[in-house]
């Protein structure tokens, strides 16, 4: 096994700061994107930046403006600053939690061996999509954008399920306010699985909106479940 990079006491700092810088920059950035009015209300046509099969089906227009998905943040400034701040440093701070999280995972049997091996691949690759996709506003390139974005989704669902297999039996006995930690990650898979059908659906059918809330409630909980360490520590 190789050492740790942080001492219990600077990962459960990590671990809330990085988190609380995440939420706190998404969640500002969009503030700021929706009340800042401008071009940001008015009606966005990136159809010719999509292929040909989906012009055919009407393109991609944005009636009502930009739409309240997180990433749409970080076109315009000034969001777009705080919206690069946090996903950049919240990316690299991912893959060095995710490779403490690796080492302090103990290698027991071999499906959670397995579970945790892809529990740092996918976490990694989280991490390395959330820096690239400020570098790729979903104005001037939307299918970069959402490649990216897609990365973050998938793998993060992978990320969490894979690290409430991995450490299964190690956190077996961790309790947060009398709830099994274990139960706790696997609602929260749940509910990220649950979010990520819901917004795929709700896009399809050009509701907007409804599908941004449910993007929302996916990110929030791979969020919490990387708060979830934080008993272990205790």
């Amino acid at each position: 096994m190789m050492p740790q990079i942080f001492n219990d006491e600077h990962f459960r700092k990590a671990i809330q700061t990085t988190v609380s810088l995440i939420v706190f920059c998404c969640i500002a950035s969009q503030i700021m994107m929706q009340l800042g009015g401008g071009e940001r209300d008015d009606p966005l046509d990136l159809s010719d930046q999509v292929p040909e099969e989906m012009q055919e089906n009407g393109g991609l227009v944005f009636e009502e403006g930009y739409p309240p998905f997180v990433s749409s943040a970080g076109v315009l400034m000034p969001e777009k600053l705080i919206f690069n701040i946090g996903l950049f440093s919240g990316g690299i701070m991912m893959i060095l939690l995710t490779f403490e999280i690796f080492h302090r995972t103990k290698l027991q049997k071999t499906t959670r061996k397995i579970s945790n091996i892809s529990a740092l691949l996918t976490g990694v690759i989280v991490g390395y999509s959330m820096i690239q996709i400020v570098a790729y506003p979903f104005t001037t390139e939307v299918m970069l954008h959402i490649f990216w974005a897609m990365n973050i989704f998938w793998f993060a669902q992978i990320w969490m399920g894979a690290l409430t297999v991995a450490r299964g039996k190690l956190d077996a006995d961790i309790h947060w306010r009398g709830w099994k930690i274990n139960t706790i990650r696997w609602a929260l898979f749940t509910v990220a699985v649950v979010s990520f059908q819901a917004m795929t659906a709700l896009t399809v059918m050009n509701m907007i909106v409804e599908s941004a809330i449910f993007e929302w409630t996916l990110i929030f909980s791979a969020f919490a479940m990387m708060l979830t360490m934080i008993p272990t520590l205790e």
